[in-house]
């Protein structure tokens, strides 16, 4: 076992969270991560785990690595790998909306510079309408006001020398691919493509087999960054000429729902967001069931169309025993956005309550497929699976459920029961 740390952005927060969940559970590796840019930011907590790790996986930068291996972690291995960006994609980013702030259920807030706008922000100052600020913005020449050809360059450039630093290539998979696929959904924030190409040679350092990287790829189903999609401008999309884009595509904010480009700009605008909805799944999170509920119910007044919000809703009208009006919110929430797992697994619930195992079992897989990381839908198909007498099934099924989350108590007496009635005595993870 190794005490492994992790330190850098998000994006080594993410390496961090996905070697844990998929590759950790096999090598019983010890899974740390520090959000740091810089050692001025290392306090002693951070410290402490530093000296204590036998393997540093360091993010490099514009401005070279976060620590000085001979005053900090001197002992330790390092493995170091490059930040990887497309800002060239969206060049007026990393300015924060005007009026974003943070709230106790979102502390980045609901436009953060990752989603902001330079342009955007002059036209709120400017006190130009959010439809007129977003009929300019749609007809700039932006390759010419952001100088974008040169803008590329520069950014690329930058990214081969992190590579170099690193020991890890990116910007020659950026360019091949980029024009044919969406690597990143913001500035900053890989898609999954892109999340794998370096996850792979990351992991490779660490000593990853191909079943681990395999078992990644398995598990690991969509980014595992934020669901929020920064839109691509019209000009940048012509000019590098992306296949993928699409003039009628739809960009996806907070889980909010889907928007088109025209409809982003205006909300962003008009600093327009489901604020009661998240306030209520926040109180939900936080165990206080009676005030998320009457939250979530006047967000969701304002908000019809927030799937995740109805996802949840639909779970608490099963709670409360209302079948017939949680079937008829689940499958709306699954209809509104069919890409977002919890929409299918709270239909998989509501099947469930009514003991229509075979759809419950249906709608739990669905929802695996979309994101096969979630123990609890594994343990939830396991028992649905039981009710259908295919014992072998939901066998595999739960020890996938406790491979991924082995501290969960109830789990084990279901499992060992399976086992008997398998004649499987033996708990080994499922692939």
């Amino acid at each position: 076992m190794r005490n492994i740390v992790f330190i850098g952005n998000c994006q080594a927060g993410s390496l961090a969270d996905v070697y844990r969940r998929c590759i950790a559970p096999c090598t019983k590796d010890h899974i740390s991560q520090i959000f740091a840019y810089g050692e001025d930011q290392i306090d002693a907590a951070a410290r402490a785990l530093l000296e204590a790790a036998d393997v540093i996986v360091e993010q490099v930068f514009d401005y070279g690595y976060v620590l000085n291996p001979e005053s900090i972690g001197a002992r330790a291995q390092r493995i170091r790998f490059p930040w990887v960006a497309a800002h060239f994609l969206w060049p007026f980013y990393n300015e924060a909306h005007p009026r974003n702030q943070a709230y106790w259920y979102l502390p980045p807030g609901p436009w953060p510079a990752q989603l902001g706008d330079s342009f955007l922000n002059r036209k709120i100052a400017e006190g130009i309408s959010a439809a007129e600020a977003a009929e300019r913005y749609l007809n700039l020449d932006i390759v010419a006001a952001a100088r974008l050809e040169r803008r590329y360059e520069l950014i690329m450039d930058a990214q081969r020398l992190r590579d170099e630093r690193s020991g890890v290539e990116t910007a020659d998979f950026i360019e091949r691919h980029f024009r044919g696929e969406p690597l990143f959904v913001s500035p900053d924030h890989p898609g999954l493509t892109m999340f794998l190409h370096l996850a792979r040679q990351v992991y490779a350092k660490l000593g990853a087999t191909a079943a681990d990287l395999a078992r990644v790829e398995t598990i690991v189903r969509k980014t595992p960054f934020p669901a929020d999609e920064l839109p691509i401008h019209p000009g940048v999309a012509r000019h590098f000429g992306l296949r993928f884009w699409r003039e009628d595509a739809r960009y996806r904010h907070l889980r909010s729902g889907r928007f088109t480009i025209e409809e982003y700009y205006r909300r962003y605008m008009a600093y327009e967001w489901d604020e009661m909805v998240h306030e209520g799944l926040a109180l939900l999170d936080a165990g206080q069931k009676a005030e998320g509920y009457d939250m979530l119910c006047k967000g969701l007044g304002r908000a019809p169309h927030h799937a995740v919000g109805l996802a949840r809703f639909a779970h608490l009208l099963i709670e409360r025993g209302q079948l017939v009006e949680a079937e008829a919110v689940a499958l709306r929430a699954a209809a509104i956005d069919s890409s977002d797992p919890e929409s299918h697994a709270a239909l998989g619930h509501f099947f469930a309550a009514c003991k229509r195992h075979q759809e419950a079992a249906a709608a739990f897989r669905k929802a695996l497929t979309l994101e096969a990381g979630d123990a609890f839908v594994w343990m939830a198909l396991s028992y649905e699976l039981d009710h259908l007498g295919r014992t072998e099934e939901a066998l595999a099924a739960a020890r996938e459920a406790i491979r991924l989350n082995p501290l969960e108590p109830s789990w084990g007496e279901h499992l060992e029961g399976l086992k008997e009635r398998a004649g499987s005595p033996e708990l080994t993870p499922a692939g």
